[in-house]
């Protein structure tokens, strides 16, 4: 079933780009089915109508967050009043089924715990090493994943990672910067997740940061701050209902 809704919005993006090309949709058209919203409502679509799927919860969960950031530019209305009492009556809803599904989620959490005897403690776990030479530009999606690696690539111009309800920690540490290029760009973009980066002390790094319920935290010393006189990195954090941290070792 799940191959099924995969396959069936394949189809209509690949025809909503068909006709978009064709100029049959206005210009504002795209940019709401180009959007972290309607993302976050296809990735729940995909949940909710996989029988085998043990996240019908968060697919519903999704569909709401998307629709109810997506309806507003769709009416041209303010969401100013309105997002408290939505998100507590949401709240409300999720206490209501979190409750009523409690015995069963126990059940299959005590089932993958016997079937998976391996080390839980995600803070504990070793980095993978990860090493791809001469990668000059890099793009990542975590999704409903845990990850914790060390990146050895060379050469990197410019890094795009997106994390979507995943737990991530980045070593950066390890990176070659390529020396073609006076900034080095690197995006990161937060959504449901939390990403934890390591970076090197010496790079010099200039931080934009964009958040809807949401943030990064920079955890490095104020003097490992200052100091920064290496290659120029711009990094650009955006977190939608998560966010993460930058750390550095020294």
């Amino acid at each position: 079933m799940k191959r099924i809704v995969v396959g069936v919005i394949i189809i209509m993006f690949g025809a909503f780009l068909l006709l978009n090309n064709l100029e049959v949709f206005p210009y504002s058209i795209y940019h709401l089915v180009i959007s972290w919203q309607a993302l976050l409502i296809t990735i729940g679509a995909v949940f909710l109508f996989d029988r085998k799927s043990e996240h019908k919860q968060a697919g519903i969960f999704l569909i709401f967050i998307g629709a109810l950031f997506l309806l507003p530019r769709i009416f041209d209305i303010s969401l100013r009043g309105m997002i408290i009492p939505i998100l507590i009556i949401a709240l409300g809803i999720y206490c209501v089924v979190n409750a009523a599904t409690k015995k069963n989620r126990m059940r299959l959490l005590e089932q993958k715990r016997l079937k998976h005897n391996r080390l839980n403690d995600f803070d504990e776990m070793p980095f993978d090493e990860t090493s791809i030479d001469n990668e000059e530009i890099i793009k990542r999606e975590y999704i409903f994943t845990g990850s914790k690696e060390r990146w050895n690539y060379g050469v990197v111009k410019k890094v795009e990672v997106e994390a979507v309800f995943s737990g991530v920690e980045l070593d950066f540490t390890q990176m070659e910067l390529s020396e073609e290029v006076k900034t080095v760009h690197i995006k990161i973009s937060s959504v449901f997740s939390g990403v934890t980066l390591y970076v090197p002390s010496k790079w010099n790094i200039l931080i934009q940061k964009t958040g809807v319920f949401g943030g990064f935290t920079d955890r490095r010393l104020q003097s490992v701050i200052q100091s920064g006189k290496g290659k120029v990195v711009f990094l650009e954090l955006e977190a939608v209902f998560g966010g993460g941290e930058i750390k550095c070792y020294e």
